[in-house]
């Protein structure tokens, strides 16, 4: 005690003094950049909140409000900040319409994209103004994988129906759903195609949320037209689309037919590989390709050379001109508009028959709706299987309208295989 009574403070040594100031100076810049963060993280959340906010806006308005702007965002891996194309804005009072999103990226960069494509087709098909080419482009040599064998695989990977393909199909990055609408409307059906690309493949779990979408944007679009439509349930299982071509006579699905009529006929000069899908027996589009190995092209090419000797030399055949076939059904709405190349565009009318540009065609109808069975042959695949010609193509049409119960079948005459 000191004599005024007050207690005196106990000696501290120097060095301690400044250690202690020191970590209490500590304490308090942590506690203030602890409280900082904080603030910040709040800031944060609350600025990811609204940029949310601002693209479920966004997509809602540009999509005009057919699909759920929250599974647009989810989908690879999900984002947060989207933007719109400026050239596209969803509307059911136009027959196509359609919305682009673009996920952005830092700083400010837009990669990958969503999209939603509407078609209302009317009920009178001769307003419609659809055209359609149907023509196809399988391989090519400058973006084959394998340029030594440019049949292994294909451009693009063939239509898989959602289900028994009542729904719609899909392909590797599409989703395509319908919606029949009941008679006595002005529109006779809808089409909902959703496409997702990014950098990587577009996952199953991704494909199932886009037949999901476009069934909801199909769903809705349908019920803004008044048009009352029966629309099947998605599917649990979405088998992988792919591209690489196997063994003919492995193929089965969309392909079996061809498996059947070479087991009963002989292949000769027919294709050796096949890309088949599964088959849906109310599938509105579904198709084979079918194509010939280099093996089997060093097979048959030396006796047609040698019958043609301004035929191209097999090195070209082999790389820039591979022989190939394709078969198609479409059934429904989607025969409408439909012409044999970009070139001649000789229409393919549903209820006729015949062939042009390598285009060989039959019709049906198929539960009430018209249908149109294709079959394509590379040039000069065509001239090679002239005498098969025929009797393959019979096969494929028998087999795709056996298997959907079609009636009114009109075949091509005998003189379409002929030649020129």
């Amino acid at each position: 005690m000191m004599d005024d009574g007050t207690r005196a403070e106990a000696d501290v040594p120097p060095g301690r003094g400044r250690l202690r100031g020191a970590l209490n100076t500590v304490f308090v810049l942590v506690a203030v950049a602890g409280i900082g963060l904080s603030l910040w993280a709040l800031v944060s959340d609350v600025l990811d909140l609204r940029t949310r906010a601002e693209s479920r806006e966004r997509i809602e308005e540009g999509c005009g409000g057919l699909v759920d702007p929250d599974r647009v965002l989810a989908l690879n891996g999900g984002v947060d900040q989207v933007a719109l194309s400026d050239r596209h804005h969803i509307s059911t009072e136009r027959t196509d319409s359609s919305c682009v999103v673009y996920r952005v990226g830092e700083p400010r960069s837009a990669y990958g994209r969503f999209s939603l494509d509407l078609t209302l087709y009317p009920a009178n098909p001769d307003a419609d103004e659809h055209q359609v080419d149907a023509e196809h482009e399988p391989f090519d040599y400058f973006t084959a994988e394998d340029r030594d064998d440019v049949t292994a695989a294909a451009q693009y990977t063939l239509p898989h129906p959602l289900g028994d393909g009542g729904l719609g199909e899909y392909d590797a990055d599409t989703v395509t759903v319908r919606a029949l609408c009941a008679d006595g409307g002005g529109v006779s059906s809808v089409r909902a195609e959703v496409t997702a690309l990014y950098d990587g493949p577009v996952t199953s779990g991704d494909r199932r949320e886009l037949a999901a979408l476009g069934r909801q944007a199909a769903e809705r679009a349908a019920a803004e037209k008044g048009c009352r439509a029966e629309i099947p349930a998605v599917p649990s299982a979405l088998p992988e689309p792919r591209t690489t071509l196997v063994a003919a006579a492995e193929a089965g699905g969309t392909c079996a037919w061809y498996g059947r009529h070479t087991a009963a006929h002989g292949q000769g000069e027919l294709p050796d590989r096949a890309l088949a899908a599964p088959a849906g027996k109310a599938g509105a589009h579904d198709s084979c390709l079918l194509a010939m190995s280099p093996e089997g092209t060093e097979r048959i090419w030396p006796a047609y050379e040698k019958s043609h000797p301004d035929s191209a030399d097999l090195d070209r055949m082999l790389t820039l001109r591979p022989l190939w076939m394709q078969t198609d059904t479409l059934v429904g709405d989607g025969t409408r508009g439909l012409r044999s190349s970009a070139v001649n565009r000789t229409p393919v009318l549903p209820g006729t028959a015949g062939s042009a540009d390598g285009i060989w065609w039959a019709s049906s109808v198929c539960d009430g709706r018209p249908a149109l069975h294709l079959m394509q042959v590379s040039f000069p695949y065509d001239d090679i299987l002239r005498d098969r010609l025929e009797p393959l193509f019979r096969a494929y049409v028998e087999d795709a309208t056996t298997r959907r119960g079609c009636t009114g079948v009109t075949l091509p005459a005998a003189s379409a295989f002929a030649g020129p």
